[in-house]
C-alpha cells in the first residue's frame, strides 16, 4: 500500500521522488544501526510523554474510567476530579496506586532509551502539592516512601532515569480550576483557571505560582539528598496548554505566569534546569523576543504542541487526492515557524495518526461514544 501511493504520488516528479528515495535510506539506515541509548550530544531532544499515568486521560486509560461508569455514576466520571469526586477515597487511591505502580516501569524506560530516546515528559497534576477546601482530592502526602503518594512513583521514575542517563521533564499538565476546559486540564468543563473578572481575580495563577514553586523545592530537596543528579532534571514545564485562544487566559500567562513562575524555579535552580514556557494554543511568532536574555533571562524553551488530527479540516484529508502532502506541507510550515525562534523550541506533543477516532479522544468520556 505505501509502494503503491509511493508511485502515485512521486511519478514523473524527480524532486519529490528523491525526497522519498532519501528518506527511505536515512530510515533503512536507522533500522541497521544498533540502538545505543546514548544521546547524539547534538543538542536536540528526541523525547516520550509519560501520558495518562500520574494524570488520568480517559482515552490513553479508558477502562481505568469504564469500570467506574456504572449506576448511578453513569457518565459522571470523565476526569481525574471526577474519579476523586463520585469514589470512594479508598477505591481511589488504591486504584490508582495499581496503575501507578505498572503502567510505567523501568523496563518501558530501558526499552525507549535503547530506541534512542533521551527526554521523559512527566504530566502531574497540581493537587499533588495543594488541595483547597472543596475539591475532592485526598490532601497532599508528606511520607514519599508511602506507596500510595504519587510522589512515591514519581521519584522512583527520576532515579531510573537517573540510572539510564536520561532526562525528565516535569510537566504541570493541570493547573487549579482548568486552564483549558479539556479532560487532559484533570477537569472537563469550563476553563476555571481565571475568569472574567481577572486580573482582579487571579487567584488560581497565583496559587499556580506558588504549586511551581512548590514543585520546584521538591526537584531541589531530592537532588540535594542524592536520589539523582540534577543533569537528569531537564526542567520544568509551568503549565500545559493554557486556553490561550480567551485573551484573558493569555494575558494571565504572559503577564504573570511565565514570568513569575520562571522567578520560582530560579529561587531553587539559578541555572542547569530549563524553565519551559508551552505554546498556550498562541502561534510561534508570540514567543519571539519574549522574556528576553538581554533582560536577564536565561535557559528558556518553548513547547510547540503540533497536532494534524482534530477539527473537519484535518479530517477531511483522509478524503482529499493531496491530503498527505497537506500534512508534510503543514509540517514544512511548523519548520519555517520555528527557524526565527529566539529560544530553543521542541514539539512535546504531535499526531502520530491523521484521524481522531480513539476512543474518548474528541470530545472525552461519554457513553455511548460514537
Amino acid at each position: 500500500m505505501v509502494k503503491q501511493w509511493y508511485q502515485r504520488r512521486v511519478h514523473g516528479d524527480s524532486s519529490k521522488c528523491s525526497i522519498m528515495k532519501a528518506t527511505q535510506l536515512f530510515l533503512l539506515f536507522l533500522c541497521l544501526v544498533p540502538a545505543l541509548g546514548l544521546d547524539c550530544g547534538d543538542g536536540k531532544i528526541r523525547g516520550v510523554n509519560a501520558g495518562g499515568w500520574l494524570l488520568l486521560e480517559p482515552w490513553i486509560t479508558p477502562h481505568l474510567f469504564e469500570e467506574v461508569n456504572v449506576g448511578e455514576n453513569i457518565d459522571k466520571i470523565v476526569d481525574e476530579y471526577t474519579y476523586a469526586e463520585y469514589l470512594e477515597e479508598d477505591f481511589y487511591k488504591g486504584r490508582l496506586k495499581l496503575h501507578w505502580d505498572s503502567f510505567v516501569t523501568r523496563e518501558d524506560f530501558v526499552k525507549v532509551s535503547e530506541a534512542g530516546v533521551t527526554h521523559v515528559r512527566i504530566p502531574v497534576g497540581y493537587w499533588y502539592w495543594d488541595v483547597e477546601e472543596g475539591e475532592p482530592f485526598p490532601p497532599p502526602n508528606t511520607d514519599e516512601s508511602d506507596d500510595h503518594n504519587p510522589l512515591f512513583y514519581l521519584k522512583r521514575a527520576l532515579v531510573w532515569l537517573d540510572e539510564l542517563d536520561m532526562k525528565a521533564e516535569i510537566d504541570l499538565h493541570a493547573g487549579p480550576g482548568s486552564q483549558n476546559g479539556f479532560d487532559n486540564s484533570g477537569r472537563r468543563g469550563d476553563i476555571g483557571w481565571v475568569t472574567e473578572e481577572y486580573p482582579e481575580d487571579n487567584h488560581n495563577v497565583l496559587r499556580t505560582i506558588n504549586i511551581i514553586d512548590k514543585i520546584a523545592e521538591n526537584m531541589k530537596r531530592w537532588i540535594d539528598e542524592g536520589a539523582f543528579r540534577q543533569e537528569t532534571l531537564y526542567g520544568i514545564s509551568l503549565l500545559n496548554e493554557p486556553g490561550g485562544w480567551w485573551d484573558k487566559v493569555w494575558s494571565a500567562c504572559k503577564d504573570e505566569l511565565y514570568p513569575l513562575g520562571y522567578e520560582v524555579v530560579r529561587k531553587h535552580f539559578e541555572d542547569g534546569v530549563v524553565v519551559n514556557l508551552q505554546q498556550a494554543f498562541r502561534p510561534a511568532s508570540d514567543y519571539y523576543g519574549f522574556m528576553p536574555e538581554s533582560e536577564g533571562f536565561n535557559s528558556i524553551s518553548v513547547d510547540m504542541h503540533r497536532y494534524q488530527c482534530f477539527d473537519e479540516y484535518w479530517a477531511g484529508q483522509a478524503d482529499s487526492s493531496d491530503g498527505w502532502w497537506n500534512h508534510i506541507d503543514a509540517s514544512c510550515r511548523a519548520h519555517e515557524d520555528n527557524i526565527n525562534a529566539t529560544w530553543p523550541t521542541f514539539c512535546g506533543e504531535f499526531s502520530l495518526a491523521v484521524a481522531d477516532c480513539q476512543k474518548y479522544l474528541n470530545g472525552g468520556f461519554n457513553t455511548p461514544y460514537v
